[in-house]
């Protein structure tokens, strides 16, 4: 328990219950971690639920209920939508002063990261003066991902009276090597990494954070008992037939393009989550849009594996749920989270030939999956919300 009466307040760019992307969902599980250990949590978020377009959505407040104290999401509106245009342009310039003539952009930095934040998305600075003007009633700020607006300004408007934890979420990609990255890191108190490799990347790119005390916060594994919803009609055909399934977000920074290009012509994949880009009419893909928990659960067991090949991830919730509920990882190599959770708890992470081939070899029951030992006891036991939370409220507890 917390003595006293401060609250923590959790920052990320959008957050509710029907949101199921990675950063969101962690940051809405761990705010029910602590609030179950009775600490007084806050989540403050933009009223967006769209991560593109940045509207206005979702109402301001949104009360939590746990099995200890119910939490608050506080939103504050969004200014305006995604200026594409800009910033795209903006970005461009950024990567290609960054990387060929650094002097120069770091000169400029201050504007030009100003210019990517703000025509990004989404900017909703009544979120960070709210804070700001309120610090004093917060023993702990968490900012949970590196790239928007209202997660970096938190760390820097607010002041180094209240203590400040950066769950980093570093991925190998040219946005993570912005100026305004290094700034973040520098008004941390502490730092959190969701895997060994995040860390280790993390330092490599920006040496700062090997000079700041860190901290493990891994997802953990909901193992709470899911109720049974009622299935539609498509989902119950689905899980009679024989398929693989892709569960996330729809879009090329996930590499879908290989899965589409790569995929043998006998196999049939089902795909669920946000779509955003063109889905292809072939009659080896299926979209059946957002699935609840109970469908995700289902969809696993039932399917011959997850198949995932996004290159940029910090983390996979997924990987790990899958492990979790028994389901066979074929995983494109080379993203180093994805590969360090497989080396830990089974699956297969193949190079691009390899990747076609086993999954024509599961398809046609030629792969034995008894092979490959999914450890998911101990997944189970060592990635849990609860020590996470534990973790944070000792921070409290150093003076």
């Amino acid at each position: 328990m917390i003595e006293n009466n401060k609250k923590i307040a959790i920052v990320v760019q959008r957050c509710g219950p029907e949101i199921l992307a990675g950063a969101e969902v962690y940051a809405l599980k761990l705010a029910i971690a602590l609030a179950e250990k009775n600490a007084n949590v806050e989540i403050h978020t933009s009223m967006s639920d769209d991560y593109i377009n940045w509207n206005n959505h979702l109402n301001q407040e949104e009360w939590i209920p746990t099995s200890g104290k119910s939490l608050l999401i506080k939103r504050y509106p969004v200014e305006h939508n995604r200026k594409r245009i800009l910033f795209g342009l903006v970005k461009r310039i950024n990567f290609k002063l960054n990387k060929y003539l650094n002097k120069f952009y770091i000169l400029f930095s201050s504007f030009l990261d100003f210019i990517f934040l703000k025509s990004q998305g989404p900017w909703c600075p009544s979120l960070w003066k709210y804070l700001k003007e309120n610090e004093y009633e917060y023993s702990l700020i968490i900012v949970k991902s590196y790239l928007y607006s209202p997660n970096h300004y938190s760390l820097l408007k607010t002041s180094s009276s209240v203590k400040k934890l950066f769950i980093v979420t570093a991925h190998e990609e040219p946005e993570f090597k912005l100026n305004f990255v290094y700034k973040s890191l520098n008004k941390s108190d502490i730092l959190g990494f969701v895997s060994q490799a995040e860390k280790k990347l993390c330092h490599k790119i920006w040496p700062i954070s090997n000079k700041k005390p860190s901290i493990l916060l891994p997802p953990g594994i909901d193992t709470t008992d899911i109720n049974e919803d009622s299935l539609s009609h498509e989902i119950k055909e689905i899980t009679n037939k024989k398929f693989f399934i892709y569960i996330g977000r729809i879009d090329k920074n996930k590499n879908i393009e290989f899965i589409f290009n790569h995929t043998p012509k006998n196999c049939f994949i089902v795909f669920a989550g946000d779509l955003k880009i063109e889905f292809p009419n072939d009659p080896r893909f299926k979209y059946i849009g957002r699935i609840t928990e109970f469908e995700k659960k289902l969809l696993l067991k039932k399917a011959l594996a997850l198949v995932i090949t996004s290159r940029l991830e910090a983390y996979s919730i997924i990987t790990a749920e899958s492990i979790f509920h028994n389901c066979l990882v074929l995983a494109l190599k080379g993203c180093e989270p994805i590969d360090e959770l497989i080396e830990n708890y089974g699956g297969l992470s193949l190079n691009e030939l390899e990747f076609n081939q086993k999954m024509a070899e599961i398809w046609e029951n030629k792969f034995d999956k008894n092979s490959i030992q999914i450890k998911s006891t101990k997944i189970k036991e060592e990635k849990t919300w609860e020590s996470n939370a534990i973790k944070i409220l000792n921070i409290l507890k150093d003076k």
